[in-house]
């Protein structure tokens, strides 16, 4: 079982470190890691936003989620990320539940994922979430694209 609690500003070098290794693999297959990681400058905007949250088993972080609220009733998770010694355990799909059931007025779920990251393409579809869409984010690197995901609730 886990639990989420709100991200501190002082719980920002921590993160840093867990989405590191938690993004190693991107930064191995697309040679750069996803712009989140930069948590110091990221992140302070959902921390503000209330948004942002430690993921905690038995009382040890081991990742993190950030979320949008656009306030029509649509929401984005802005970023997943899981220490790697507990990935593959259902930690992710727990943590999507438990943010959802979190934000009751959420009628619209939305993310974007590595095209390559057929992990989270399937955990995503799993959870109920629809492939809507594909976005070439650099300009400078057109083989690199994001699938986007929608969920109805």
């Amino acid at each position: 079982m886990i639990e989420l609690e709100e991200l501190k500003k002082e719980d920002l070098p921590m993160m840093t470190e867990i989405a590191i290794k938690a993004f190693q693999d991107d930064k191995n297959t697309y040679g750069d890691y996803p712009p989140l990681i930069d948590m110091e400058h990221h992140t302070i905007r959902f921390i503000d936003n209330g948004l942002s949250f430690k993921i905690l088993k038995k009382g040890q972080v081991i990742g993190g989620i950030m979320v949008f609220n656009h306030h029509n009733g649509t929401y984005t998770l802005g970023s997943i990320f899981i220490d790697p010694a507990y990935q593959n355990k259902g930690i992710g799909q727990q943590t999507i539940r438990l943010i959802e059931a979190k934000c009751p007025d959420a009628t619209t779920w939305k993310l974007d994922t590595p095209y390559r990251s057929y992990r989270n393409h399937h955990v995503y579809e799993k959870m109920g979430y629809v492939k809507t869409g594909e976005v070439m984010p650099n300009k400078k690197n057109p083989e690199f694209k994001l699938f986007l995901y929608e969920k109805s609730m």
